[in-house]
């Protein structure tokens, strides 16, 4: 098929074809094969690209499984798993077919049971009906540790360097074409054990009609942390800061880390660096409902808005990369004030019925306000209402700055 991608093309394989994790890949081919009715699920884990999903619809379809894959959209409420479902948990197919059914990425989307969707999927994996499958990629989340104790977990590793130069050369071969065994070697150590990784940068140099512009995709496949940052904070060009930025190879909340402690660490103005921490809490706030959601889809706008937030204000230029932690006399006020916070998230949740987050945006300096036109009526007012010292103490160092 014209402009199909390698990576896909190269996913519908035989077993015997994959490369890498023999061991990982026989147990689960074992597992599977010799499945009953009752028989714990199996917990695949191991960082992207390293053969995780292929295992599992190549070894399916030699053993005539027919894969029912849910991601993030599918599982965060029960009705929406029964309906994705449907009665493949209980019946067979026109054809007899057998069902397995995958949970892909659970570190994603695992452990929230405000709908009912995790709270049915520990139901299947108490006495799976058919064989159950879920994979992850971050085997040190927390979700993840728990299902470990409910299922059979199989770890997948980085593939070596050597392997995936073999499989390169060999995908160069079936395809007709001429790829330098130098530039097969550069692109297997940008994909860092990433196989996927490796056959789309692969696909990326054999489109490129000119060295140098090989050379180039090459050179931007991985951009680092800081040229990545400082492109935000100093391109003039908004698409080129969101091309280099969009390369970080960091989730959205290592994303927010990095944007935080190097604000903290760059020396703005007060006024300045309270701008910048305004937009840090808004892109936050889009993330954590994304979570909160589970609308995954939606983080593909991720980067594109912290982009947009950054561009045309008037502290970008004076932000410097910074990605160690800040210094601790910074990190101690925060965390004492995120302490506190925390602290009052109940009662102002049952008092108030509002959020914590629109608490602290829009009544605190409320409250700072009165307490400078009457500070001791303010103080009054809140001690009557319940809340503490500290926090008494919070609005008066507001008060006072």
């Amino acid at each position: 098929m014209a402009g199909e991608m390698w990576s896909e093309k190269y996913r519908k394989i035989s077993f015997n074809q994959i490369i890498g994790n023999e061991g990982a890949r026989k147990a689960f081919y074992e597992w599977i094969k010799n499945w009953k009715e009752g028989d714990k699920a199996v917990l695949l884990v191991g960082q992207a690209g390293t053969g995780k999903n292929t295992t599992i619809y190549a070894a399916a379809r030699e053993l005539g499984y027919h894969v029912v894959e849910l991601n993030a959209s599918d599982t965060r409420t029960k009705e929406k798993l029964i309906k994705k479902l449907g009665f493949s948990l209980y019946t067979v197919g026109l054809f007899d077919e057998k069902r397995l059914v995958l949970f892909d990425e659970v570190d994603g989307i695992y452990g929230r049971d405000d709908y009912g969707g995790t709270e049915y999927i520990n139901e299947l994996l108490e006495k799976p009906p058919v064989p159950i499958v879920l994979t992850a990629n971050d085997e040190n989340n927390e979700n993840v540790i728990k299902l470990e104790k409910k299922t059979i977990k199989i770890s997948f590793q980085k593939v070596p360097l050597k392997m995936i130069i073999m499989y390169l050369k060999h995908i160069v071969e079936l395809e007709g074409k001429k790829v330098d065994l130098k530039l097969l070697n550069e692109i297997a150590k940008k994909s860092d054990g990433d196989v996927r990784a490796a056959i789309n940068l692969l696909q990326s140099m054999v489109d490129a009609p000119k060295t140098i512009e090989r050379m180039d995709l090459l050179k931007d496949a991985i951009i680092s942390k800081q040229d990545a940052l400082m492109a935000l904070f100093n391109e003039e060009n908004p698409e080129t800061a969101y091309e280099k930025f969009s390369k970080i190879d960091f989730n959205s909340r290592d994303k927010l880390y990095l944007l935080f402690y190097s604000i903290l660490a760059s020396g703005l103005d007060k006024s300045k660096r309270k701008a910048a921490l305004r937009v840090i809490s808004e892109i936050d706030i889009f993330e954590t409902r994304i979570e909160s959601t589970q609308e995954w889809r939606m983080l593909k706008w991720f980067d594109r808005i912290i982009v947009n937030k950054f561009y045309n204000q008037s502290f970008r230029q004076g932000i410097k990369y910074y990605e160690e932690e800040p210094l601790w006399e910074l990190k101690i006020k925060y965390w004492t004030e995120l302490r506190l916070f925390k602290s009052i998230k109940e009662r102002v949740n049952q008092r108030y019925h509002t959020s914590n987050s629109d608490f602290v945006l829009y009544y605190i300096p409320c409250l700072v306000n009165l307490a400078r036109k009457d500070k001791e009526k303010t103080f009054r007012y809140l001690q009557y209402l319940g809340f503490n010292d500290n926090f008494i103490s919070l609005i008066d160092k507001r008060v006072k700055t």
